[in-house]
């Protein structure tokens, strides 16, 4: 056999070799404890990954791992059936700053994005599927319950002590609202909205346009951080319109002056739990205008 044909034939027999090492040989379990540590350490959580190893999907080559536990104290415990995680950026990887596309099915819902690594980690993607009823939401079960799914866009960094900061705009065609205190559930057809995280752990509610049967309006303002034990303090304004006759005479009797034809403008202060509820003097007259134009295009 001539020596160009040994040549030839060397490269694809060196890729072979090199692809059975890969496939084989490689220490994946040691690569999959090395992940976890590295996620774990910049999370503040606690992650496992029993087994990892290269695979095919939809999205291309990818490293699957399977039976993957998360521990956090934003999240408590979750399981994530399927994982798949795909190196980008290989500039950051040779300069400390890893950067990794995240596919994810959970019981929180389905996950998919970036994840940058090193020391500001971050996560900027899609979720979608996401159940709210599984959400730590810190809401007291007593006061109020919330259930449907949601989707979204997510913007935001990691910190090491369990909180997040960034942004999210979200939507969902099947939120639903209950409470004691309300004589039904309140159900959305349509809820869209942007939140963002603030560095104080507070969340403000940038925007927040809601459509149902009963209820339809537009919410913003800020929800504070305080600890576990305690009920959420709210800042809140809201122009709303009430559908549903039953619900206005409950809206009127906590307080909220309510026009005939269901409309009412009103700041919300105190806290979830035991929420004050005084009128609402617009600040300007394009917020006059505003709301005005948006309950108009959602009347019946």
């Amino acid at each position: 056999m001539s020596r160009i044909a040994l040549k030839t034939l060397a490269l694809p027999v060196a890729f072979g070799l090199i692809l059975v090492f890969m496939l084989i040989l490689f220490p994946w379990d040691s690569l999959a404890r090395r992940i976890a540590w590295e996620v774990s350490g910049i999370s503040g959580g606690r992650v496992t990954i029993s087994t990892l190893a290269p695979a095919f999907s939809d999205r291309g080559p990818v490293l699957k791992a399977l039976d993957v536990r998360i521990e956090h104290p934003a999240i408590d415990r979750i399981r994530l059936s399927e994982l798949e995680i795909a190196p980008r950026e290989l500039l950051g990887w040779l300069t400390g700053a890893p950067t990794l596309r995240i596919w994810t099915v959970s019981s929180l819902g389905i996950i998919d994005g970036l994840f940058a690594l090193g020391a500001d980690p971050s996560f900027v993607g899609e979720i979608s599927a996401v159940e709210l009823a599984r959400l730590p939401l810190r809401l007291d079960p007593e006061a109020i319950q919330l259930s449907g799914q949601f989707a979204g866009e997510v913007d935001v960094a990691l910190d090491p002590k369990g909180t997040l900061r960034g942004q999210m705009t979200f939507r969902s065609e099947s939120l639903v609202v209950a409470s004691g205190a309300l004589p039904m559930p309140i159900s959305f057809s349509r809820a869209e909205g942007a939140i963002q995280i603030l560095d104080s752990g507070a969340t403000r509610i940038e925007s927040l346009d809601l459509e149902g049967d009963i209820l339809q309006g537009t919410v913003f303002g800020e929800f504070g951080l305080v600890h576990r034990s305690q009920s959420l303090p709210i800042k809140l304004k809201a122009t709303m319109r009430i559908l549903d006759p039953q619900l206005r005479q409950v809206a009127m009797a906590a307080g909220i002056r309510v026009a005939p034809s269901g409309d009412f403008d009103v700041q919300i202060d105190g806290n979830l739990d035991a929420p004050i509820f005084t009128e609402n003097q617009p600040t300007s007259a394009f917020e006059v205008s505003s709301a005005k134009a948006k309950l108009g295009r959602r009347a019946p």
